[in-house]
């Protein structure tokens, strides 16, 4: 009997695990509502997976992962807020509309328009880290909302300094 008991046990916290909500935007909005952005952020920066997802969800540039990072942008420091800012600039290359009317200026023109992280396998070269700031401001540049020339053209300059950034950690500067 007792057996029969820690089975069961056993086999009703596996099945809660399995079907655990999934890690969404709405998901992180009503953390922030129950629990506040502190807490919210302290948890999700805690859970490798969910930062993660976090991230992507904020580098995709979608205004609802924008919004979510603005929030989340208030309370964070060190690591938390350098790797928010680095998902804000990746979203230029989806999104840079959403980018410069959403998230700046809780994020300023300087980290949203800044070079990628060089530490992230997928910008640990020269290359690599310049490709992502072409791209970066081909996707600005096209921007022709009027109301956007000035941060448009504010962050098109940002990135054109990361270059420079980017050259002297490389060793290639001139």
């Amino acid at each position: 009997m007792r057996c029969r008991i820690c089975l069961a046990v056993l086999l009703l916290g596996g099945s809660a695990s399995a079907t655990q909500a999934p890690f969404t935007a709405g998901a992180v909005a009503n953390s922030l509502t129950s629990i506040g952005p502190s807490a919210t952020l302290q948890r999700i920066y805690g859970n490798n997976a969910e930062w993660s997802v976090l991230l992507s969800g904020i580098a995709s540039g979608e205004r609802n992962w924008l919004r979510l990072a603005n929030q989340l942008k208030r309370v964070a420091d060190g690591g938390a807020s350098e790797q928010l800012s680095l998902a804000v600039g990746e979203a230029l290359e989806h999104r840079p509309a959403n980018v410069l009317t959403i998230a700046v200026p809780a994020f300023s023109i300087f980290d949203a328009c800044g070079g990628p992280d060089v530490d992230d396998p997928r910008f640990d070269s020269y290359e690599l880290s310049m490709a992502a700031i072409n791209r970066r401001q081909r996707m600005v540049h096209a921007l022709r909302d009027d109301s956007l020339k000035s941060l448009r053209d504010r962050c098109i300059s940002e990135l054109e300094s990361a270059k420079s950034g980017i050259a002297h950690f490389y060793g290639r500067d001139k």
